[in-house]
């Protein structure tokens, strides 16, 4: 039978949390162990974890301090809790934020993804975020799979290496698959609703950090600013292009190190140059 482990990080998410952890309950095929990392929350965040692992006997639940050092993104607690090692009995790991939602046939469609295609690696859902009284979807790339609701195949997750700590976690393990051979997919008729749109709580800070991401990553400067232009009319108008620009060349006027390893950069750029180009790329 189908085992998976599933992890997630949650920071003051008393309004969200509940709703993932009612989406995971009403799975078909529910996770062998969930682990969900209370990341120093000052709300009931704490309590409503605790509460649920009473109920559910899959839930595993851990509580950090609040006045520790804390990565961007939650990717710093997710290795720490999750090694290589305590993955290898199941045959997926699924990654989710505290902040998403989704119907009862959400494991069952990727997994069924996963059984159509021996090759792939990492698999998402299509995310649908608030507007309004809407409901919007957010378009991406076929081969991007988005941060707040990943599956992985036990091979991939073992071949990639542990999630990185740092912005831009969620391309660069998708780069590192593909570099491998692994497929990447995000699936249209597969959806999660990501409650907390991306960005919201940051403002223009989001946009700055996408850029200095980018940078971290590796990304070629010249598809950095097809980019940027790109996104020049995308929220906040008119800056949004800017901002990442700046956020990126920050990057090389401070000297930040890059999260990627050189062959890695290379293997990026690679498949940047041959969209931008339009030729063939998985890049697409």
């Amino acid at each position: 039978m189908t085992k998976y482990i599933a992890i997630t990080p949650a920071r003051d998410e008393e309004k969200f949390l509940p709703l993932l952890i009612g989406s995971m309950a009403a799975q078909n095929l529910k996770p062998d162990r969930w682990i969900i990392i209370d990341d120093g929350s000052v709300d009931a965040t704490a309590a409503i974890l605790d509460e649920a692992a009473r109920t559910y006997s899959w839930i595993e639940p851990h509580h950090l301090p609040r006045n520790r050092p804390r990565a961007p993104g939650g990717e710093c607690v997710t290795s720490q809790f999750l090694p290589h090692a305590a993955c290898q009995e199941y045959d997926y790991v699924v990654r989710l934020d505290a902040d998403v939602s989704f119907e009862d046939g959400f494991i069952d469609l990727l997994l069924e993804e996963f059984a159509r295609d021996p090759k792939l690696g990492i698999a998402s859902p299509t995310l649908y975020e608030p507007k309004g009284a809407d409901w919007v979807e957010i378009r991406q790339p076929e081969y991007h799979t988005r941060g707040p609701a990943k599956m992985y195949s036990l091979a991939c997750f073992t071949a990639i290496g542990e999630l990185d700590s740092d912005v831009g976690w969620d391309t660069l393990d998708e780069a590192r698959a593909m570099m491998l051979g692994f497929r990447t997919r995000a699936f249209r008729h597969i959806t999660a609703r990501h409650l907390r749109p991306q960005g919201e709580a940051s403002g223009w800070k989001a946009r700055m950090m996408a850029g200095l991401a980018a940078y971290r990553v590796g990304y070629s400067p010249l598809f950095m600013i097809a980019r940027a232009a790109r996104h020049t009319f995308s929220t906040p108008f008119p800056f949004s292009g800017a901002l990442m620009l700046a956020g990126f060349l920050n990057g090389y006027i401070r000297g930040e190190p890059r999260c990627a390893e050189p062959e890695l950069v290379r293997f990026i750029r690679r498949l940047q140059h041959r969209r931008l180009f339009l030729q063939e790329s998985l890049w697409r």
